[in-house]
Formats: C-alpha cells, structure tokens, sequence
C-alpha cells in the first residue's frame, strides 16, 4: 500500500490493483468509483499542501524568533562591554 502512496508502483502493480477493482466494484461502477477516488485524492492533495504549508511558516516563525533572541543576547553582552565574562547561554 505504501508504493501505491509513494508512486513507486510499477505496471504490475498497477495491472493487479485494476483487476481487484473490476472485479470487486464490477464494469458498470468502475468509473464512478475512479471518479470518487479521484476526488478524494486531490483533497486529500489540497489538505497535505496545507499542512505543508502551515509547517513550513511555523518553522519560518521559530528561526525569526530564535534570530530575534541571538540579537538581543548579543546587544546585551555588547552592552556590558566585557564579552569575555559573559555566560553563553543556550536557548532550546
């Protein structure tokens, strides 16, 4: 199942799954359920994109905020004056 997700199916593959289907859902359904899947597939593509999406602002949000902290850690030790006192600090 996994292939079919990943698209590494080959013809085979393709020939057995068609075959279950027709055999399964018959001649007469067959394209309404392809139609279905068809369906499903490009939501289920719209809702993946999504969240693919809203991952990638997210980590694009954490960088700018870890980006601010670095910043104002660093014009702190700059506004000691003596960086060589200062304590690294690890931020997680």
């Amino acid at each position: 199942m996994l292939s079919f997700i990943t698209g590494t199916t080959g013809a085979g593959e393709w020939c057995v799954l068609l075959a279950v289907a027709l055999i399964v859902a018959g001649p007469k359904r067959l394209p309404a359920l392809a139609r279905e899947f068809g369906r499903m597939y490009a939501k289920f593509c719209r809702v993946a994109e999504g969240f693919r999406r809203q991952l990638f602002e997210l980590e694009a949000e954490i960088n700018h905020a870890e980006d601010k902290a670095d910043k104002a850690l660093e014009d702190a030790f700059k506004s000691e004056g003596d960086e060589s006192k200062a304590k690294p600090v690890m931020i997680a």
